[in-house]
Order: C-alpha cells, then sequence, then structure tokens
C-alpha cells in the first residue's frame, strides 16, 4: 500500500497540532500551579480580591496560548475556549486556602471591644492551606455580662457592614467572626475570668470556619 503525499503530510499537520494543543495545556496547568502557590503561601487566598487577581493573573497565560494557536484555523474559538477555561480556574484558585495569620491579627486587632472588657488572652493557629481548619486568631476577654457585650459588639459589627449568619457568627470580604460566652477551643488552658465576671471569646478566621 502507497502513502500518498498528501495523507503524510496531513498526518505530519495533524501531529503537529497535537502537540500545540499539548503545549497549550502545559502552559495553563505550569501557570496554574504557579499562580495558586503564590496565594498560598502568600495567605492571599479567600478573598474577593483575591479572585480577581488570580483571574487577571490567569488570563496572562493568553499571551503563550495566542503563540501556540495562531496559526490555528479556528484560533478565535480555541482563544475564547482557552478564556473561558482560564476565568474559571483563576476564579477557583482565587478561593484556594484561607487568608495568612498576619492577616487574621490584623482584622481581630481592628475588631470592637465590648466596654469594660479586659482581655486574658489570645490564642492563634495558623494553617494558611486550610486543610482541616483555617488560620484562626481567639481572643479571650472578661466581661461583666456576655450577653450584653455579645448584643453589643454584634451590633458595632453590624454597623461596620459585617453580615449577621447567626449563633454569634458574622461574615464580611470572606472573613468570620464568632462571639461565644465560652472559650474557644483552640485556647489551651483558657484563664478564668476575675469574681463577679464572665468570659467572652471572639474567634476570627475565614467566613464559615470561625
Amino acid at each position: 500500500m502507497v502513502t500518498e503525499p498528501a495523507d503524510v503530510e496531513r498526518r505530519a499537520t495533524a501531529g503537529r497540532w497535537v502537540l500545540r494543543g499539548v503545549g497549550v495545556l502545559a502552559v495553563m496547568t505550569v501557570w496554574a500551579f504557579l499562580v495558586g502557590a503564590t496565594l498560598l503561601l502568600t495567605g492571599s487566598g479567600g478573598t474577593a480580591v483575591s479572585t480577581v487577581v488570580a483571574v487577571t493573573a490567569m488570563m496572562v497565560a493568553l499571551v503563550p496560548t495566542w503563540f501556540l494557536l495562531r496559526a490555528a484555523p479556528s484560533r478565535g474559538w480555541f482563544m475564547a475556549l482557552a478564556a473561558t477555561v482560564l476565568v474559571a480556574v483563576g476564579f477557583n484558585l482565587g478561593g484556594l486556602g484561607g487568608p495568612s495569620l498576619a492577616r487574621m491579627t490584623s482584622v481581630g486587632a481592628s475588631l470592637p471591644v465590648a466596654t469594660g472588657a479586659q482581655l486574658l488572652t489570645v490564642s492563634s493557629v495558623e494553617n494558611t492551606l486550610c486543610l482541616q481548619e483555617c488560620s484562626q486568631v481567639s481572643y479571650l476577654y472578661a466581661v461583666h455580662d456576655s450577653g450584653t457585650a455579645r448584643a453589643d459588639v454584634g451590633t458595632e459589627l453590624l454597623a461596620r457592614g459585617w453580615e449577621a449568619l447567626g449563633d454569634g457568627a458574622y461574615c464580611r470580604d470572606r472573613f468570620g467572626v464568632r462571639l461565644t460566652d465560652t472559650a474557644d477551643p483552640a485556647i489551651d488552658d483558657p484563664p478564668a475570668p476575675p469574681p463577679g465576671m464572665e468570659l467572652l471569646s471572639v474567634a476570627t478566621s475565614r467566613c464559615g470556619e470561625s
């Protein structure tokens, strides 16, 4: 059986496009890994801003993608598909992991404090990857009345734009705060409040994790 030159050329062309397709996938995979690793290592993930940053960063991969597909007959469709995939990947990368311990500490330091509250101890757990739990900072206060203190702090959180989720939980920009009248489990050997005072725990973490 004799292979026509045209058949040989078609096969060679098909092989080249397969290699280009593999190259596009490799570029996207490597770039997604770099973007995701950067977000995780810097503790910048898990926020609305990180999603925008991740999507924008992933779109940079369109440049090498265009060079690989610029000669394709249907390059417009391929580029549109590549852009859609990159946006989807960036959106998911933006929500990967959670805030760093430094960011959680910054959020916790800016939270309202109940009138007359005495800070007993601060406990922190760092887990930027959020594999089982996210980074968390817990503040344990002694207050005159835990119910009143929770209500006062909750009212101030709402005034600052936090959303109430119920059961003492609040969220804003994917950060979470939970108010309880017992010591947070993350606090080892919590100190007892002074006589006549009660406990108020304020835990900050990623929204839904605190």
